[in-house]
Formats: structure tokens, sequence, C-alpha cells
């Protein structure tokens, strides 16, 4: 059956339009559970809460927090929006399918739909291109009757409205913080990172429409739960200290704000320099950054022009311990590049790590993922070095992404799946434990919050590990195991909608080379870089040459 028949099906409502806003992701362990993790996207929220509810029934739906979103869930719903990262693209369109089948008109957005808006219009009724301060062209055209394909807004360019907190408490999204953002993207150009290319730049919130989100998102909170009485903000933003004058700012109305009693951000590691505004941080009520360090290798950050974490002044190390005296928990992920790290370099360096009584182990690990869109993935596509057959769904951090690799491919799998899934057989339990004490006894502080997200950080890999059981998996792209959710297809799917909907998108060919549909992108790309004079070789063989 076909689902063209259903798209013509749809009866005048004449009672309140319902919209539905899905979340949608795909669980590192290729299973269907779901989680209570506290960093929920927040871009569900943003959506919502831009649909007008006087006009909408609105519904939240995070697949992470509750599960993935059943078929018989998918009806009765006139307007769907969708959003995902990368690897959950196909994901996005699994849910396209059953909710058109059903009668509604189904938007997405995502990173995929801003690089790729051209290929990701066939799945769905329209895509939105960047930020979500589409949604009101969206719906106002949706509800004319005149849905355009492609929405397009700069995600850099910040529109003015307020966000609806409430919507998560009906929701029952319950984290124990208070999840928003002060500001969007970055100003630094990282190789491996989308934001330089769909984002462009960095933008800050209006400073008063700021302030009433936290009031909202306090007030909007149940009576009772954690975050309504001992309320903390987690700052989401992809560089909270790119805007100087901004953070600070944010940080005086934060330490002011008798309610909020403590805030986390993401930031630069170049911000651990700058001792006397660690102090100023600490003296705002900062609990914990969360920072960008990526790798204590300088040839992986050279490589990846992360060049905010190369000083030759400042020792990283140091400036971890000094953050943590002030009471500031420090917490990072951590990078490995199997195109020119061994297994044994891989293990060596997360020992190195978990054998250093002074910092932290990483809150995660994963191996370089090719983002499609990024410097690197053109890259690495034009020196053949991705994997034949790789998919969107491979790009998940755990998964080998590429063909030309410093180590064999049975060295690398066992390591990345002993570090992903068994991580005490890398690093033993009771030394991280005890640094993990010494660490807190270094704080200076007995604040038990305090104390619980220092520790949470550091034993995250492990509680996240035990928490992701996995499928048998090969961990190399192409071949890797897939979710259930491509297997729950309708007995009746035709061979063209199973192709549509349902097939993993593919990001190259048996080659290596270019999928069919990515092959205007890059001609795209290849054409406008000989235009500039480019040159699309690696960075790091450049400075070698």
């Amino acid at each position: 059956m076909s689902l063209e028949p259903a798209l013509q099906q749809r009866p005048a409502n004449t009672s309140k339009p319902k919209a539905l806003v899905v979340c949608a992701h795909l669980r590192p362990g290729r299973d269907k559970r779901r989680s209570n993790y506290l960093m929920q996207p927040i871009s569900g929220l943003h959506v919502a809460s831009l649909v007008d509810q006087a006009v909408f029934d609105v519904c939240l739906h995070h697949e992470d927090w509750h599960g993935p979103l059943e078929v018989a869930d998918c009806k009765g719903y006139d307007l769907v929006f969708l959003s995902g990262l990368q690897v959950d693209f196909d994901r996005l369109r699994q849910l396209s399918f059953y909710c058109r089948r059903s009668g509604a008109t189904v938007v997405a957005g995502g990173s995929i739909c801003t690089s790729f808006p051209e290929f990701a219009s066939q799945f769905f009724d329209a895509v939105c291109a960047g930020g979500v301060d589409c949604v009101p062209a969206v719906v106002a055209d949706f509800l004319a009757g005149s849905l355009k394909r492609i929405y397009r807004s700069p995600i850099a360019r910040i529109s003015s409205y307020a966000l609806d907190y409430s919507i998560l408490t009906k929701s029952r999204i319950s984290p124990v913080v208070h999840l928003m953002e002060a500001t969007r993207g970055c100003s630094f150009k990282c190789s491996f990172c989308v934001i330089p290319s769909e984002v462009g730049g960095h933008a800050s919130y209006d400073f008063d429409q700021l302030k009433r989100t936290i009031d909202n998102a306090i007030l909007s909170s149940p009576r009772l739960s954690f975050r309504r009485l001992y309320p903390i903000v987690m700052l989401l933003d992809n560089n909270f200290s790119d805007d100087r004058a901004h953070m600070l700012r944010v940080c005086e109305y934060l330490r002011s704000n008798r309610r909020v009693r403590g805030w986390v951000a993401l930031v630069t590691q170049n911000v651990l320099h700058d001792r006397e505004l660690i102090r100023h941080l600490a003296a705002s009520k900062c609990l914990g950054l969360f920072v960008g360090l990526e790798s204590f290798d300088p040839d992986l950050l050279r490589r990846y022009r992360k060049t905010q974490n190369l000083s030759k002044r400042h020792n990283v190390i140091d400036d971890i311990v000094y953050s943590e005296s002030q009471g500031i928990t420090i917490t990072y992920g951590y990078l490995f590049d199997p195109r020119y790290q061994k297994a044994s370099d891989m293990e060596r360096q997360i020992r190195a790590i978990a054998e250093n009584p002074l910092i932290p182990m990483p809150i995660y690990i994963s191996v370089v993922a090719p983002l499609a869109g990024t410097e690197t993935f053109w890259n690495d596509l034009d020196s053949g070095r991705l994997a034949p057959h790789l998919r969107l769904r491979d790009l998940d951090g755990e998964t080998i992404a590429y063909s030309q690799l410093a180590d064999r491919p049975d060295a690398l799998v066992s390591f990345v799946e002993r570090i992903f899934r068994r991580p005490w057989t890398v690093v033993g339990r009771t030394g991280v434990l005890l640094k993990t004490v010494r660490r807190l006894a270094r704080s200076g502080t007995l604040n038990p919050i305090r104390w619980y997200f220092m520790a949470v950080g550091t034993l995250h890999c492990f509680i996240w590990s035990r928490g992701t059981p996995s499928q048998p998996r090969s961990y190399l792209a192409g071949s890797d195991t897939l979710d259930p959710q491509y297997f729950e297809r309708p007995g009746d799917l035709s061979e063209r909608d199973r192709a549509t909907y349902f097939d993993p998108i593919y990001l190259t060919d048996e080659t290596g080379g270019p999928a069919d549909w990515l092959k205007p992108y890059h001609a795209r790309r290849v054409s406008i870089t000989r235009h500039r004079g480019g040159s699309n070789r690696d960075p790091i063989e450049i400075a070698g040459s």
C-alpha cells in the first residue's frame, strides 16, 4: 500500500486542531529503552512555545525521555513537527511515514534539514532550514493552506518570543535542572563541528527576555519538585563564554536572583586560563562548567583547528585543579581519532587520565564522527577516507566511520566495545572512585549539591555504560546493527515507501565516494572552493607540506 492515498484524505476538522512536537532519538545501544538523562533537548520546547496554544492543542514528546513514539500514538494530529540530530534523521523519516499516513502535515528541522534542505524535503511536507524562528510562518501558512516546501531562518538571528516551560510539566518531562540558552552559536571554526556551516557565528538572547525565561521555568515546575525547591539553571549554549560582556551580565543576574541556587554552562577551554574570571564565576553560584577540552593530544587539536586549546602559556590540568578548588566542577568530552590513533594509543591516553589524581574522567567518550556538511566530512570524502556504505545512523560517536585506519579494525573494535560498554575493563573502578574522593576533598566545599555534580561528572561513563546495554554490534560503518524501528513496518508497505521512509540513508557508495543524493552538494562545494582559490586538503597535510 502506498502512502499517497492517505495524503489525499484529510477531512475538515471543526474542533481545535492538534499539534505534536517530537524530539526524535535513536539510542546508542540500538534498543528501545528510555532514560531520564538531565540533558534533554530544548529544541522541542522552543518549537512548541512558538505554536499558538490559543489555536492548537500542543503536545510534546521526547523519545529519549518517553521512549520511542508508538505507531498508534502518531494518529489524531493535524500538524507534526519533528527534530533530531544527524544520527536521528532516519527516525524522522519513519515517524513522517506514520504521521502522514494518518493525515497529518509533517514539518521537520534539524541538522540535515539545515545543511541539505532540498534533499530532506522529499520526506516531509515542509522542512525548516536553520533556526526555530520560522515556526510562526510555518503555522500561519499551514492554517492558510499555502505551506511551502522549505523555510529558512538563520540560526544566529534570534527573534523575540516567550518560552512556555509549563509545556515540559504538562508533558511530564522533569529533568532535575532548568534547561535553557542564553546565546546561540560559536565564533570558533573547529573543522569537525557543524556550527560553522549551520550557524556561522554567535548571537545572544535579549537579556530581559532571558530573565523572564528563568522566572517562567522556575514558576512552571511542579511545586514539590527539586527544580522548584532548589532551582539550578543549565545553560546549553554552544559557547556561553563567546560574548564576555553578555556572559558577565547573565552571571550577575544569576548571582542576584535569590531563587536560583546554582548554574552550569558550556564554555571553551580558554575560559579556564583566566583565574580572575573563574573566581568571579564561582562567586556567581557557578556549580560546574562543561569545557570543550576534546583531547590532551595536541596533534588531534591542531588537526581539527581547535586553536583555543593550544595555549603554550597555560597548563589545562593546572587550570582544572584551580577551578575545582573554587568549587566549580569541570566536565569534558574526550575524542579518539581511529584514522591516526591505534587502539593502544587510545587505551594509553584514557589510562593516563584515570591515573592522574588531579583531573576528572571524561563525562563522555567518542570516536570522531564525520558529521555531514562539516569541513572534516568534505575533506575526508575528497581524500577517500570515509568507509564504503557509510550511513547517517553510523554518525553516533561509537561507530568507526573510516576506511583508512591507523590500526587493524579488529583491534579498534575491541577497544571501542570495551570503553563504551565495559569501561571498567579499561580503567578500574576503585582508582576512579579514589580520585573522585580526593577531588571532593580539594574542592573546599561541604555543599552536597556540588559534591553530587563532581561525583556524577567523573562516574558518568560507568553509569551510562551500565544503563545502555547494547545489541550485538560490529562498530564498523555500513555493517553495524540497525535499531528495531527500521524493521517495524506495516505489512502493506509498498516498495517505494520502504525505500523512502525505512531504508537507511547512505552518505557514501560502495567505493567510499559520495552517494547519489550527495553528489550535487559535493559538486557545489568543489565549485565554490575552486572559485575561492581554496583547497580541499586536510589542514594537517597542508601544515606538513
